[in-house]
């Protein structure tokens, strides 16, 4: 079966032109637990996250959520932390309606929820008939979480008016970063042009090593079983028992 022919009808949504990268979700699946910066980190957003944009719109829940009656739109808040590189959109849909679509994108906007822009627009038009998902790289957006100064939130529309067009959910994809290296040096043997100094200097503000004394780090100085013992207890927060 040919993937369908995407439509953007008038909506109450910003239509995006956007380049649709189909990825295979399983392909590279997140380690657990969820940190370093190798891996993607996938975020489920399923449908019972979505809101009603407006009280008045009339909706109702099967396998996902849809619109009754005409055009309706939901948006879901992303929680996402500080400094993670968004690397991936997933529209996961059921849409059996030849002409109306399932729709998502990225809302930015700022802390108080105003100045909002959309970016990384999906269709369930642009992937197959039934239940599906379509997919997005993020990448190319270079897209940093700010969660002091920007908020995100997923929006979306069903548009058929009834459950031949549902929204199942989202899967939202990022890395963790290593923060930006700063313009002047915390310690004075770990200098702004040493191989190491951005991540040293993650490790000082981030409260995990206040170096060896004296104003210095020691980076060529060994490090004991304590240390180490440390620094990792310190950067992952252990350990609280469930």
């Amino acid at each position: 079966m040919l993937p369908r022919v995407a439509a953007f009808a008038g909506s109450c949504l910003v239509a995006f032109a956007s380049v649709f990268s189909a990825q295979t979700r399983n392909g590279s699946a997140p380690a657990r637990p969820d940190f370093g910066t190798t891996d993607r980190i996938l975020v489920l957003v399923g449908a019972e996250e979505f809101q009603p944009r407006s009280s008045g719109q009339a909706w109702g829940r099967e396998t996902g959520i849809y619109s009754i009656g005409g055009i309706a739109a939901f948006d879901a808040t992303l929680h996402l932390p500080s400094g993670a590189l968004l690397t991936y959109l997933e529209l996961d849909y059921c849409d059996t309606s030849p002409a109306e679509e399932v729709l998502v994108f990225i809302e930015d906007c700022n802390f108080l929820g105003g100045n909002c822009g959309g970016f990384a627009a999906l269709s369930s038009n642009d992937g197959f008939a039934g239940c599906n998902y379509v997919s997005m790289d993020l990448t190319g957006y270079n897209y940093v979480v700010d969660n002091n100064v920007r908020r995100l939130r997923l929006l979306a529309s069903t548009q058929s008016g009834s459950t031949t067009n549902q929204l199942i959910g989202a899967y939202i994809g990022y890395k963790l970063q290593v923060s930006p290296a700063p313009a002047v040096a915390t310690f004075s043997d770990v200098p702004t042009d040493h191989p190491f100094f951005r991540f040293v200097e993650a490790l000082s503000r981030a409260g995990i090593t206040s170096g060896c004394g004296g104003g210095n780090f020691c980076p060529d100085a060994p490090l004991t079983r304590g240390q180490m013992a440390v620094f990792l207890a310190v950067a992952l927060g252990l350990h609280f028992p469930n």
